[in-house]
């Protein structure tokens, strides 16, 4: 019998330089999961497209990108206690599509919170393997709209800071610290909390022979478009503005009861959502990786990982909660939109869990490895069914919400005020509302457009904080000073039954003695038109 006694040929190593590049393993599959994110996060916000507005920040912002056309100057005539990129947002989708309405806006509030629901799959793709990806970006959809509809449906701040605070932590884990500094600035122009994230990512950086330069590369990343945007914008107004003038907001927080109501509302709203995909996810077709695990462990193999991956798998999600969860808790205010930067470090904290359930017999929580070895097909048709239903119910919620009372309102005295001016004529609004400057098309009389900025009121905060004493410094004179100079056409008195009514500021009553008589009132809200205008 012949035997083929030939060797085979050695090995040789070719430089890296000439080495046949790869393929890419998952390229499809990623494509298909991206184009699947962001159809559900399209459908499930699709909600957003069925009102004028959510929330007084859209006015705001719309109000300011309304200025910002006309030549105003950020910082100077148009102000307001956050960072540029969102009025900066609002004004191009004007440009695009016309200030008329919000529909640029809410289609980029789309696609922010797909890029969120991709990046944070792919985080997830990193940290936990490809079994968790598409899980943790339906995750990062679905949880997203079970806020209470004005809060997920909105098309403000924390929307847009999503995308870049998912992004910084999808390349620290890449080892791209200089890109993940540079996401971390832009969330930080977005919302002053954008900077939560720095603090996951200052331990990757720190590891590794080369901790000396990813530190750096953070830093430069981090701190350049802040202080590039500083010099183009004036550093003395872009850093009061932006860091210096929420003193007094920040340190008047609502009561313990408010304070309890709103941080419940908020974390059942989510916590709901978390609890139901939990019990679904262990009993979806990738549970069949749990069965090929134990039977690795039967025959004495164990799956390998380094420590530094555990650690980092471990470790980040949980200091990226933290992290967020302290953003949240600035001013201990707990508007329902402030937990929405909660939501991807909890869908990879969650996907964590089931892993850990999965890969360790005793370990994790029994309820979870029981389902994963017990439920059978029906356990997977009942529990796609309960998280299909919870989804489906947060989105009927928000189709179908009826109009508040206190939206008709504002259209109605947006409406008045038209009727009762000229197009181009001087506005200014005594309240909390800014979205009538918008929805009536009238120029803001002052660069103040609400009255929190000049008493520090905001709803639920601590009302023995109101008052011309609290306003932001410096605000008082300037604002006098533009009484004097261009008195508005159309004033509105929006104070009643606040801590701040118009005839505790003798500035305003002066003002309304001086040649106003009142042509509507509108549930409370009393219109003054100035008999030369």
């Amino acid at each position: 019998m012949l035997t083929d006694t030939r060797r085979p040929a050695p090995r040789v190593d070719l430089p890296r330089s000439v080495r046949p590049r790869a393929r890419v393993p998952g390229g499809p599959r990623r494509v298909t999961e991206a184009v699947l994110l962001c159809l559900l996060a399209l459908v499930l916000r699709l909600p957003s497209f069925r009102r004028p507005f959510w929330s007084p920040d859209e006015g705001y912002l719309a109000t300011q990108a309304m200025m910002l056309r006309t030549g105003g100057r950020l910082y100077q005539n148009v102000v307001d206690r956050k960072p540029p990129v969102m009025p900066w947002l609002y004004e191009a989708c004007f440009a695009f599509a016309g200030d008329g309405g919000l529909t640029a806006v809410r289609i980029a509030a789309v696609a922010a919170l797909g890029a969120t629901a991709v990046l944070t799959a792919r985080t997830a793709d990193q940290l936990l393997g490809a079994w968790a990806a598409l899980p943790a970006g339906v995750l990062t959809v679905t949880a997203s709209v079970a806020l209470p509809a004005p809060d997920a449906m909105a098309a403000t701040f924390e929307i847009f800071m999503l995308p870049a605070t998912a992004a910084a932590l999808y390349c620290g884990v890449k080892d791209r610290f200089l890109l993940a500094g540079v996401a971390v600035s832009v969330a930080v122009l977005t919302k002053q909390v954008g900077l939560a994230p720095l603090l996951p990512l200052l331990p990757l950086a720190l590891e590794g022979p080369r901790r000396r330069r990813n530190t750096v590369a953070l830093a430069l990343g981090a701190v350049a478009p802040v202080a590039i945007c500083a010099l183009v914008l004036g550093v003395h107004r872009f850093t009061f503005w932006v860091f210096l003038s929420s003193g007094s907001y920040a340190s008047s927080p609502p009561g313990a009861q408010v304070i309890a109501e709103h941080a419940a509302s908020g974390l059942v709203s989510l916590l709901t959502t978390f609890a139901a995909v939990l019990v679904l996810l262990p009993l979806l077709p990738w549970r069949r990786r749990t069965h090929s695990l134990r039977v690795a462990r039967r025959r004495g193999a164990r799956p390998r990982r380094s420590a530094a991956h555990s650690r980092r798998t471990d470790r980040l999600p949980v200091v990226w909660l933290l992290a967020s969860a302290g953003g949240v808790s600035v001013g201990w205010h707990f508007y329902g939109h402030y937990f929405l930067q909660l939501v991807p470090p909890a869908a990879l904290l969650a996907l964590r869990v089931i892993a850990v359930s999965c890969e360790r017999p005793s370990g994790g929580p029994a309820v979870l490895r029981h389902l994963v070895e017990r439920a059978g097909r029906r356990g997977v048709a009942l529990s796609a069914a309960a998280c299909s239903l919870l989804v489906a119910v947060c989105w009927t919620t928000a189709a179908w919400q009826t109009r508040p009372p206190q939206l008709d309102r504002t259209l109605a005295v947006a409406n008045a005020v038209r009727n009762h001016s000229a197009p181009g004529a001087s506005l200014f609004v005594w309240g909390m509302h800014p979205e009538t400057y918008w929805l009536s098309g009238r120029t803001p009389a002052s660069r103040y457009l609400t009255a929190g900025l000049l008493t520090n009121f905001s709803g639920g905060a601590d009302i023995r904080r109101v008052g011309p004493e609290y306003a932001v410094p410096g605000s008082w004179p300037v604002f006098r000073r533009e009484l004097a100079d261009t008195p508005p056409c159309v004033l509105v008195d929006d104070s009643a039954d606040t801590p701040y009514p118009l005839a505790d500021y003798p500035e305003l009553r002066t003002l309304l003695a001086d040649g106003y008589r009142r042509v509507a009132d509108i549930q409370g809200a009393r219109v003054y038109r100035r008999n030369d205008c």
